[in-house]
């Protein structure tokens, strides 16, 4: 199945959506630690189950997507067309940017110095999720001790470049 971007769908959560984004890239694969290609699908909610105007974004894997069916399609235009101005409202909605975070883990330094280690990240170029372990080793953080904190690095709006997302450090997380 190839989705395009104006395509009518059912998505992770329920209700009608639109598709308004499709990005392709490369990734790390959590589980094998490898590169992937991966697909990002970004759609605004038109009506929800019970059709019900309710505007929202997502994004989620193309596998969760699946398009309208043909009988599914031409009760939506009968709806649209009940529901002019539902629908002017919904062309009209403007979906906000979604981040991609991504969650990185050093062990508890000695100095247990929060602020050091957000100055330390701070002035981080963006980077590539497959090139963030490696930097923080070479900064001397343990990237697989325990107890751990979170190093959380964001990619605004899934900013891809030469097809890869790229993240900036945003924050560190006692946990």
């Amino acid at each position: 199945m190839s989705l395009k971007v104006g395509d009518w769908v059912r998505s992770y959560s329920s209700g009608i959506w639109q598709v308004y984004r499709i990005i392709d890239y490369k990734c790390l694969d959590p589980v094998t630690g490898e590169e992937q290609n991966k697909t990002t699908v970004f759609s605004k909610r038109f009506v929800s189950n019970s059709c019900k105007g309710s505007f929202k974004e997502e994004c989620c894997d193309s596998s969760l997507v699946e398009k309208l069916s043909k009988d599914e399609r031409a009760e939506l235009q009968i709806f649209i067309g009940e529901n002019k101005n539902l629908y002017e409202k919904y062309l009209a909605y403007e979906p906000k940017g979604i981040d991609c975070i991504y969650n990185a883990r050093i062990g508890v330094p000695e100095s247990r110095d929060l602020s050091e280690i957000n100055d330390s990240l701070s002035g981080a170029e963006a980077m590539r999720d497959i090139d963030i372990s490696r930097y923080l080793t070479e900064l001397g953080y343990n990237t697989k001790a325990m107890p751990s904190w979170t190093v959380q690095f964001v990619s605004k709006n899934f900013s891809v470049v030469g097809g890869y997302l790229m993240f900036r450090f945003n924050r560190v997380l006692e946990y």
